[in-house]
């Protein structure tokens, strides 16, 4: 599959002075979300994992510590991300994160027992948001899980002086339009700063 023509979003994350920028700016000690991914991975159990939006991989590292928790085999762990910086941190460390596009995940469907976004989907412009939530939802064969700001209704926020970058939502709404049930919310705590975390499943009850 072919990747989409990048948007304006897509441009701007992927480029040193947006993406790049940002994670110099932002760097996560990932030690600290290991106790919020040990309580995800035993409520979930996954085989498989998929994070859109992995930038340096930090997520991927907190739940690779938690390992074997879920079992005697490690877990398949990947990431996809768009800035090529931040995607060749994640490789040095070790993690297998690829480059494309959440508008056309190379996957298969329901190909991971998990897909994730934290602190991703909040920019996806309102116009691309149904394709790249689809996405997520197609490759996921049972859980979703979101990790981002919350509102209840989609508020624009501007970042660092630019406009059409940042986005709240009520993200488990959203997602209960597309027939996910949910399981369970709750403040993601810390090193997420002030996200909440939203877990559906495609199985009703």
């Amino acid at each position: 599959m072919s990747e989409p023509t990048p948007t304006k979003q897509e441009q701007f994350w992927s480029s040193d002075e947006g993406g790049g920028a940002y994670t110099q700016r932002n760097r996560v000690d990932w030690r600290k979300r290991v106790p919020f991914w040990e309580d995800v991975l035993k409520r979930t159990m996954p085989r498989s994992v998929l994070e859109v939006g992995a930038n340096a991989g930090w997520n991927l590292s907190a739940m690779g510590e938690c390992y074997p928790l879920a079992g005697p085999l490690p877990p398949k762990l990947v990431g996809v991300e768009i800035n090529q910086a931040a995607l060749e941190e994640a490789q040095r460390a070790g993690l297998d994160v690829r480059h494309a596009s959440a508008r056309a995940l190379p996957f298969r469907d329901g190909e991971f027992d998990l897909t994730f976004t934290a602190g991703m989907l909040i920019h996806v412009a309102p116009e691309d948001l149904p394709t790249v939530m689809g996405e997520i939802v197609r490759a996921s064969a049972h859980w979703i899980l979101a990790v981002e700001y919350h509102d209840v209704v989609e508020v624009e926020v501007n970042y660092r002086g630019q406009d059409g970058l940042l986005w709240r939502r009520p993200f488990s709404k959203l997602y209960q339009e597309r027939g996910l049930r949910l399981v369970d919310e709750w403040d993601a705590g810390a090193g997420f700063d002030r996200c909440r975390a939203y877990l559906l499943t495609k199985e009703s009850a």
